[in-house]
């Protein structure tokens, strides 16, 4: 009996940390598809929204302005961003200068 409550322990201890494992996984796929939506979004609002012929490398558009652009029409997927902070959560939008595109954008998620 004495040396199956250390076993127990462990096995316990074992079990919890593989949740936790599990747990933290499954947030931080969720925060990556968060981070997907808020990128695409931006590219796309830069494209019709910003001119590119400022000598600026990157912009910074933020999940309010993605939200004022759905009211006037545009149909950006923002579904799972709504507590997010709406001027803390942005992308910083890196444009390619050849054609003036979005190239890359990295977001700040502040949810």
């Amino acid at each position: 009996m004495k040396k199956a409550i250390p076993i127990i322990i462990l096995v316990i201890l074992i079990l919890g940390g593989v949740g936790i494992y599990f747990y933290f996984q499954s947030v931080d796929n969720q925060n990556v598809e968060l981070e997907n939506k808020m990128a695409t979004a931006s590219k796309s609002y830069f494209e019709k929204y910003v001119s590119a012929n400022d000598s600026v490398n990157t912009y910074k558009i933020t999940l309010e302005d993605l939200e004022n652009a759905n009211k006037n029409g545009e149909n950006y997927d923002l579904k799972g961003l709504e507590k997010c902070d709406k001027t803390r959560t942005f992308s910083n939008v890196t444009i390619n200068y050849k054609n003036g595109k979005a190239k890359d954008a990295q977001v700040e998620l502040k949810c």
